[in-house]
Formats: structure tokens, sequence, C-alpha cells
């Protein structure tokens, strides 16, 4: 399997700037499609120069293709440039002498010609076509700019989109002549810097070089932003119900932005929200596309158009729009893709074809590189040809390309411009869905893996049909945006009422609810003589025994009816006894038709408070279907929805009634609920300060659809959750568990809890055992004064901080008899980040942390502790008197003194062997019980024997060595 990447294709000369796009996803797909050649003409194949026509020097490219042409090739495709035949006024002059010469040469050496307009502009020729506020533009608002200071108009800018349509007739009213001489094969527009139809991927910022060229997406201009709305009203009616798809909680439309994930610009189409920013933007494509094939009718209709598209299954065709290209190409006569070399070319080539029409052609393009071996384009070549292609292009824009490769065109055009093209039929079929490879990749989904098993696991490689089913882009995505009638929220429950007495029972206001929008009214339409309904109140005296069930009516506030009933038993007496409860509502229940359905109803779905449920009923069962000891049974052979009503009774035999849906759906249809991939960390946040956390995209998935939606239940009160996102100000410490849940786009679902604990931020600290990973030993928690024994540390020591929130950065203190700082940038935060440590030198220490999350300070704790003489057996308290540790010491040594005379009085110097006296002063010596810890780091001494002058009161009391390390 082959990996995602960007590469820029290297080229010589003229062509060295130029970076192109190759991201490679491992796919797979499948089908049969004959290509229906109707004349002899029809089953020509061509072999063509592809001249981007990018140099400056006049008359470049005709030696190229004169040695084309002498090599083989019968045609050339050359680019027509808008900003090279008007640079400064759409209305002229116009320079057409480049592209007059190329034809004329071409046609006269007997090479057929395609055309491809470029309707990109150079930057500096933008005056008098469009200006910047015009431009395409990303997510910061930069317009598009890369390789040659390319730049494209925004494809909602119609005046922009008028001016080129206009050039693209002006081009094609200039060569149609070609088409009465049988000697175009046909014309196509692109855009973008890289000469392909959709939208650009990458750009440059403002006075950015290309080493800042980004990743990005296109189009967010305020034509884009603002359309989006506007098509989201149209599509939604109702904000309550985007916001219910999209799980958000927008309060106008107007302030909709599309999504923009800079992270990974592909995220940007995850969800139903993103969904809908594709299609948005593919239909905003398609529209300009179809304006292109509409200016070429207009001159001559019988001019075939061919879309050149970049890619159409790699990783960053969802960027380029280009995904649903069938889509796409529905008014064009052809498809042209733009390969590389480390694509499976029969596998694109399957894919194209197969959901091409058959009277459309289908091509391929070979990029010259000089680092590639012959071998490479030979096989592509070779295995575009046999997969069906009508032309395969070689990209040559240097006579020095020309002769590289002049023996691969001499035999490729030997090979096949005699060969007839001949249709393709395949007897093995893959598909994938467009909503799956925009969230996943062809790949990940299988499609790929499955293609190549079957196109490539013979000895011979065999064509493989590859469906693409565009599903989003169909009326069923739009269902889950219509009006969603009411739903029974609790049934009503069963009215027992003695014969001739006055009875008022009003029906239960939640008895209905609906999910995107409001219950306008209850209607209660047939009722015996003796009963009548107003204000949603029924009133009435019984006078004949028996039950009535009456049918109640939920309406919306569209209209929308969702239908209960309601069975008022007239008995002799007043009866205390109450119905059955409903304890759970029943899910919708999903099956395939022509399998087996079995669906056993859940042992607690009815409770009776007052006695047992004695039987449950099954009625308006389809005949296909059977009740029987709680389980049904059945086998259905038409694909429908079916609601099967249920009554649970009790012991006297009181019944409660609710619905459920049964729907029957084609086995492609079948969905499997999401799953959960990733646990949700457990979060933690302060007290009475801002808290947000973007829900993780790995945390669900779903094996046969897309992940459309994600609710959070259970929030506290000043917790919000939007747009995958947690936000709020907790106004006290507590932990709440939140369950989130996750909706695939045909409304299965999969719930997993998220933790957030409102504490107040603190540190502990680990003390181990310092040396290589597999040595290092915890040896305890630290607390506040705690005591060690020097004889049971290791020889070294280190400090591990954790705390109850996450740190980019700890920053550590330890003073004492060693002393130590060091910053921490990475978890588990350490004193020391390596081998390193301390050594357990008897003395009172102090560990100041401070702990930082994006260079803000979070918290600041401290801890005193401290080491003592002895081990966990022998637990002296001292030392001898008079004895100074450690020794030798770096900066800090310490003396143990004796307890009859109170530390204060003692003073300190400190001599050298030549004899000088140096005064140690008093802030720098500090007492802790009879320890005197003393600092002289603030001293310049290096190492060797020092004495230690201990006074008192002036007088001299002790004279010991130590030694400076």
């Amino acid at each position: 399997m082959c990996t995602s990447f960007y590469r820029p294709i290297r080229l010589r000369q003229i062509f060295l700037a130029v970076s192109l796009l190759g991201i490679f996803i491992s796919g797979s797909f499948r089908q049969v499609l004959a290509q229906h050649p109707g004349t002899q003409a029809d089953k020509q194949r061509y072999f063509s120069l592809m001249l981007l026509n990018i140099s400056q020097e006049k008359d470049f490219e005709l030696d190229v293709i004169r040695q084309a042409a002498a090599a083989g090739m019968n045609s050339v495709l050359l680019t027509v440039h808008w900003d090279r035949v008007y640079k400064d006024s759409p209305t002229g002059p116009g320079d057409w002498y480049r592209y007059d010469s190329e034809i004329k040469l071409a046609t006269e050496l007997g090479l057929k010609v395609a055309i491809r307009i470029m309707v990109g502009r150079n930057n500096a020729f933008l005056k008098g076509f469009w200006t910047d506020a015009e431009s395409m533009k990303d997510y910061r608002q930069y317009p598009l700019r890369e390789g040659y200071q390319s730049t494209s108009f925004s494809y909602l800018h119609q005046p922009s989109v008028n001016l080129a349509a206009d050039f693209v007739k002006q081009v094609t009213e200039r060569y149609k002549y070609l088409q009465t001489q049988n000697n175009l094969l046909f014309i196509s527009t692109v855009a973008t810097p890289t000469q392909e139809a959709g939208y650009h991927m990458f750009s440059i910022p403002p006075n950015g070089e290309y080493k800042d060229l980004y990743l990005t997406i296109f189009d967010y201009s305020t034509l884009y932003k603002q359309g989006f709305v506007t098509w989201l009203r149209g599509k939604y009616k109702k904000l309550v119900r985007l916001n219910l798809l999209w799980g958000s909680d927008y309060k106008t439309f107007d302030e909709i932005l599309p999504p923009v994930t800079p992270w990974d610009v592909k995220e940007s189409f995850f969800g139903r929200r993103g969904k809908d920013w594709y299609i948005y933007r593919h239909l905003a494509f398609k529209q300009f596309n179809d304006r292109m094939i509409q200016a070429v009718r207009e001159v001559d209709n019988s001019i075939s158009y061919v879309a050149e598209f970049g890619a159409v299954i790699d990783n960053i065709s969802a960027v380029r729009a280009t995904l649903a290209f069938r889509d796409l190409c529905e008014k064009a006569d052809g498809i042209k893709i733009h390969d590389s070399e480390q694509y499976d070319h029969r596998w694109t080539m399957d894919v194209i074809r197969s959901n091409s029409r058959p009277d459309q052609m289908v091509m391929n393009e070979v990029f010259y590189a000089d680092y590639l071996p012959h071998s490479e384009f030979y096989e592509q070549i070779d295995e575009c040809f046999e997969s069906g292609a009508k032309m395969v292009v070689f990209v040559l824009s240097t006579t020095g390309h020309v002769a590289a490769v002049r023996e691969v065109i001499r035999n490729s055009a030997a090979k096949w411009l005699n060969k007839p093209l001949e249709p393709i039929v395949a007897t093995d079929t893959v598909s994938y869905l467009l909503s799956r490879v925009i969230d996943k990749t062809v790949n990940d989904v299988g499609a790929f893996d499955t293609w190549k098993r079957l196109a490539r696991g013979g000895s011979t490689p065999r064509p493989v049909y590859v469906h693409l089913e565009e599903d989003i882009l169909t009326d069923e995505y739009w269902k889950a945006a219509a009006n969603m009638p009411p739903y029974i929220l609790n049934p009503i429950p069963m009215q027992i009422i003695a014969v001739n007495r006055a009875f008022t029972f009003r029906l239960p206001t939640d008895t209905f609810a609906d999910r995107d929008g409001s219950i306008m009214r209850v209607e209660v339409p047939s009722l015996p003589s003796w009963l009548r309904y107003e204000n949603g109140v029924l009133t009435g005296t019984p006078t004949v025994l028996g039950d009535s069930r009456l049918l109640v009516r939920g309406i919306d506030d569209e209209g929308a009816v969702t239908e209960a009933y309601l069975t008022i038993r007239v008995d002799t007496r007043e009866n205390a006894n109450k119905p059955p409860t409903v304890r759970k509502n029943l899910a919708n229940v999903v099956t395939a038709v022509n399998e087996s359905f079995l669906f056993t109803l859940p042992g607690d779905l009815f409770v009776d408070d007052d006695g047992t449920v004695s039987r449950i009923e099954a009625s308006e069962l389809p005949p296909w279907l059977t009740f029987q000891n709680g389980q049904f049974k059945g086998f259905p052979t038409k694909a429908a929805d079916y609601r099967v009503a249920l009554k649970a009774y009790d012991d006297l035999n009181a019944f409660v009634e609710i619905y459920f849906t049964i729907q029957v759906v084609e086995p492609r249809f079948l969905n499997n609920a999401p799953y959960v991939q990733n646990t949700i960390p457990v979060k933690f946040t302060k007290v009475n300060e801002p808290f947000k956390y973007t829900l993780p995209t790995n945390i669900f998935g779903d094996g046969d659809g897309y992940i459309a939606l994600i609710t959070a239940q259970n929030l506290p009160t000043w917790l919000t959750f939007s747009l995958n996102e947690f936000s709020g100000i907790p106004p006290q410490v507590g932990e709440y568990r939140i369950i989130v849940r996750a909706y695939d786009n045909v409304g299965g679902y999969v719930d997993t809890p998220f933790i957030l604990n409102v504490e107040i931020p603190r540190l502990t600290f680990d003390l181990l055992r310092s040396g290589r990973a597999i040595d290092r030993q915890l040896i305890r928690t630290l607390k506040e004064a705690d005591t060690l024994r020097a004889g049971s540390m290791p020889p070294l020591l280190n400090i591990y901080a954790y705390g109850n929130f996450e740190f980019d950065r700890v920053d550590f203190s330890l003073s004492g008899p060693y002393r130590h700082n060091a910053t921490s940038r990475k978890f588990p935060h350490a004193l020391f980040d390596d081998e390193s440590g301390f050594a357990p030198y008897i003395g009172s220490y102090t560990l100041l942390a401070k702990a930082y999350k994006m260079d803000s300070l979070v918290l600041i704790n401290s801890l005193r502790f401290s080491i003592a003489p002895g081990d966990s057996i022998q637990t002296a308290t001292s030392l001898d008197e008079w004895q100074s540790y450690p020794n030798p010491f770096e900066n800090v040594f310490n003396i143990q003194l004796p307890e009859s005379q109170p530390s204060a009085a003692y003073s300190f110097s400190l001599v050298n062997t030549s004899g000088q006296r140096i005064s140690v002063p008093a802030k720098w010596v500090s007492f802790y019980n009879s320890i005197a810890q003393i600092d002289l780091s603030g001293l310049s001494i290096g190492a060797g024997i020092y004495f230690v002058r201990v006074e008192s009161n002036g007088e001299y009391v002790r004279l010991f060595r130590v030694m400076k390390k």
C-alpha cells in the first residue's frame, strides 16, 4: 500500500519552478465499460505532445512540435493562455501569434490538435479583469497565488466568469476551422496554476516566497461565504433543523461560516456540516464548468469538450472538488486526468472509464521528469492504452525532453497508434461511496485492495468495473433535511372509568414531540356520542360498558402528522388499577430485503407498578411477519417501512399501546451502527475559568457510512456543545459524566462517556531511582515535610511532577544540600530528563515547580522534605556533632551542630590553603533545627581543600576541613 504524499515534480529549464501535487492513496473499485466507438475514425488512438506553453521565448515550442512529430506522435495538445493573448485589456489587441504558429505547424505536419484554454492569469495582469476582492481566497483571506504568480477569479464572480467565457468563445471561434478540417480533437478549459479544472490546493502568502507554500482550501471569498448561507437557507428552511443535523447551536443563519480546519484541511469536509460545504463547492464549480462547455457549444455544437482534472481518487481530490467527477462531466464529451508515476495506472483508468458514459472519451497524461527511467513511461503509456484510453499525452516542454524520450515515443507510437480502440469488458465489480472517500480515502474503505486482488491477482491483469456512487449528490441525502413528523414521546395511558359518572381527562402536553419544530395542535377526530374534545380536554358521561379506542393526532408547524391511540375502558365501578407503562421507547429496527429477520423485544420494555405484565400482543403486522413469545420473525421480500403496534396487558387486562417501525431496505443500504474506536481522555479544568475542548475526530468510526452528527447528553447547565466543541465556565468543583453520542448517515448511533473533572490545579511529586528507563523505580510520592532515610536511598534520585491538568512546560528549582534548576517540556515532566540525578545528601530541601500552558503560568507548587541519616532500621536523627556533609561538596554543604547552644550564635568563615580568610555572610547560612546549611555559590572559588572556621560570639569554636568539587 502506498501512502499519501505531496511531491513537487522536478523539471529542467523553463519548467523548474512549477509545482504539481501528487498524493497517492491506495483504493479500490470495479465494473465493465465499453467504449462503444461508432465509426472507424472513432477507434483511432492518439499519442499526443502536451505543450504547457509557459516559455517566454518566441517560437520556442515549434522545434518541440517538429521533433515530437518526427518521433511518431500523431497529435498535439497545446495550452492557450488568456494573459498571453490579452495582457492589459480584455478587448485587445490580442496577441495570437504563438498559438496560430503552433497550430499551423502541427497541421502541416499531419498532427491533430487539441486546445486547452487557461483562464487563470498572472497577478501582474489583472487590471481590467478582476481585483483581489474578486479572486479565489483561502481561509486566511489570502488571494490565490502560486508558481509563476498565477491566480484565478472566484467561480461565483459572474462578471469574471462572463469574461472568461467570452475568451473561450473567442478561442473556439478562431480555431473552429480545425473542426471543419477534421483536425480538432477537443477543447478544454482550466483555471488553476497547475493547469487543471477544479480548485487549487496550495497558495503562497502575500509577499511570501515559494518556500512559504502551504496546503489550503479555496474558495472562502465573500461570495462563497454569503452564497453558502443562502444555499443552506433554501435547503434546511429552518435553523433548528440545521442545528440538529450539524450538532450546532447557531442563533441565526447569518452567523454561519464555512468550516475551516487549518490543522488538516480535509477535515473541513467531515460530518454533515463538511458534506454540505463539499456539495456547495462542487455545485459552484460545476456551474462554472458547465458555463465553459456552453461557451464552446455556442460557437460550434459539434466540437468535443473534455474536462481535465488533476486527479479524481487521491486524498487531495476532496480539496480539488473532483471526487464527484461523473457529475462534473455530465455535459462533457470526455474526461482527462493528470496521472503520476506513483499511481497504479490500471486502477485510475478503471475508475474514470467505469464512471464515464459509452460516448465519452477517457484520457491520461504522462509527465516528463529527468529522474525517471524509461520503464516508468512505458508502463504508464501501455497500461493507459490497454485500459481504454482514447488519448495519452506526454508533457514535454523542451527539445531536450523530446530527445531524452525519443525511443519511448517511437516504440509506443508504433505499438499503439495502428491498434483500433476496442470496447473494454470487465466481469468483476467494485464500488465505493463518495461520502466515505471524502471522510477517509479510497484505500481506507477497501476499494483499492479489492480491485487489486481482482485486477492483478492472476498472471494477466484484468479490467474491473469500479462503480462510484455519488450518494451525497442525490435526493436521498436531503431527506434528512426534510420536515420530520412528530413522534410519540409518551404513550397516552389507558383510562379506566365508571359508567354513568362524569369523566374529564386532559391529554398530556408531552404526548407528542417534534425534533425540528413544534407541536401546533392535537386532534381527536372521531369520538363516541357521549364524549367531546375541546382545548386539549376530553369530557363526557359514559352510559355504555366497554372499550373506546380513540385516534389522537399530533400535528407539527409544517403540517406533518403522527397518530397515537387512547383507549377508554368504561367499567361498572371505579377501578384503581393502573395500566402498564413503557420504560423505554423502541428505536426503529432495520433489516434487509430477502433476508431472514429476527428481533426480540427487550425484557424490560414494559413495567406494571401495581401488578405484572401478563402478555404482549403485536398488531398491524405485514403478511411476512409473525410475533410469538416476545419475538418477531419473518422474511421480507419488499423494501418498505412497516409500523407495528404493541400492546402490553397487566393481570387485570389493562394495557398500554406503543408503536415502532421496521425498515426493510436493500442489502446495500443495511446499516451497521457506528462504533467507538478511541476513548475520550479524562479532562480537567479549573473553577471559574473558561474551558474549551474540541472532540478529536478519531473517537468514532463507521464501517459502512460516515459519522454525520455528534451530540452530547447530560450536560451541566454551564457547559455547551457545538460543532464538536465543548465550552463553558464551571462555577464549582465537581466531576461530570457526559454521554457523547455519534450518529451515522442513516441514523445508527453509539455512545461513549466523557468525564470532565472541575478541580483546583495541583501537582504531585514522585521520587524515583534515577538511571536508564529500565532501572527507574518509584520510591514514594513525596508529601510536605517528609523525612527520608539516606541509608535506604539509591545512589541517584530524580523527581517527576504530575498534574491533574495538561501542561506544556514545568520549571523546577531544587534548593538544599544539592541545587538544580531545570525546564521540562515533555511528559512526564522530570527534574532530570536523562539518566542523571542527585545524590541523597543529608539535609533539608525545597522543591519549587511552576507549570505553564501555552506560556501562561497555571500554578506554582512547592514542597519541603528532608533526608536524614540512618536507614529503615537505624533511625538516628542526627550525625555526630560538627560533621560536615556532603564532602566533597559542589556549592552547598551542611554542618551538624551541637544542640547545647542556639544555632544563631554561630558565625562561619572559609580559609584557603594560602591562609586567606573569607567571612561567610549570614545571609548565606540557613539553620534547620541543629543543621547549618552553608551556600557558597556566591563565592567564585575553585576546586580544592578549604578549612571552615566556626566561631561563637566572636570566640573560636571549631576548625574542620572540606573539599570543593
